[in-house]
C-alpha cells in the first residue's frame, strides 16, 4: 500500500482539491483502479501533496465518507436532522417527511448514487472500508431513528428503525440503483404511506 508522511502543514483549499479529484478518480475508475498518481493529476497536484495530506488510498476513500457525512447536503443525515427539526409534530408527518427526503436526496445525486454503488462493489475486498461506511453514514441514522421511535412509545424500536430505513433502502436499490422499476413497480407514496402506518400500529 502506498504510504508517507506529512511533512508541511495542509492547506484547505489543496486538501478540497484532492478531495474534489479523488470523487471523480474513484467514481470512474472504482477502488481497486484508482492510485494517488491519478488523484494527483486529477486534483492538479503532484503526489508528494496528496501524501502530504493524506497517508495512503485507504484514508483518501475514508475522508471522502467523512466529507459526505459532515459537509454533503444529503449526507447530513437527513433523518437527524429532520427528527431535531421536527420532532414535535406529529409522528407520521415526521415520518412520511423523512422518507420523502431520503428517496429525493438519493434519487437527486447520480453522485451519491455511484459512490454508494462503489462502496458495495467493493465491500468484499475491502470490508474495512464498508465498515467505515456503515459506522459513518447508516448508523447515525438507525441511532436517531431508535431513539425516536423510542420516545413514541413504538415496541422494539431498533427493529422498527430498521424496518424503515431498510425498506427505503430496498426501493432506492431496487428501482433506481438496478433499474427493476419495471420489473416490481410499486407507487412511492403508496410503500411510504403502509410503511408508517406498519409502524404507528405498533404503538396503539
Amino acid at each position: 500500500m502506498e504510504s508517507s508522511k506529512p511533512s508541511q502543514p495542509n492547506r484547505p483549499e489543496k486538501t478540497a482539491a484532492i478531495l474534489d479529484g479523488a470523487m471523480r478518480v474513484f467514481l470512474e475508475q472504482g477502488y481497486a483502479g484508482t492510485t494517488m498518481d491519478k488523484v494527483a493529476s486529477a486534483a492538479g497536484v503532484s503526489k508528494p501533496t496528496v501524501y502530504n495530506h493524506f497517508q495512503d488510498k485507504e484514508a483518501l476513500f475514508n475522508a471522502l465518507m467523512e466529507k459526505l457525512v459532515i459537509e454533503n447536503e444529503w449526507a447530513k443525515c437527513p433523518v437527524p436532522l429532520a427528527l431535531q427539526n421536527f420532532s414535535s409534530e406529529p409522528a407520521n408527518i415526521v415520518l412520511k417527511r423523512i422518507a420523502n427526503e431520503v428517496i429525493d436526496k438519493c434519487t437527486n445525486s447520480s453522485e451519491q448514487m455511484t459512490f454508494i454503488r462503489l462502496v458495495i462493489g467493493e465491500s468484499g475486498r475491502f470490508p474495512e472500508l464498508s465498515k467505515s461506511f456503515v459506522a459513518n453514514m447508516d448508523k447515525p441514522i438507525i441511532d436517531a431513528l431508535t431513539n425516536y421511535f423510542a420516545s413514541q412509545n413504538i415496541p422494539a424500536p431498533e427493529v422498527a428503525a430498521r424496518m424503515f430505513m431498510g425498506t427505503l433502502v430496498f426501493f432506492l436499490m431496487t428501482s433506481e440503483m438496478m433499474g427493476g422499476k419495471d420489473i416490481i413497480p410499486i407507487e412511492r407514496d403508496y410503500l411510504v404511506d403502509n410503511l408508517i402506518n406498519m409502524i404507528m400500529k405498533q404503538s396503539a
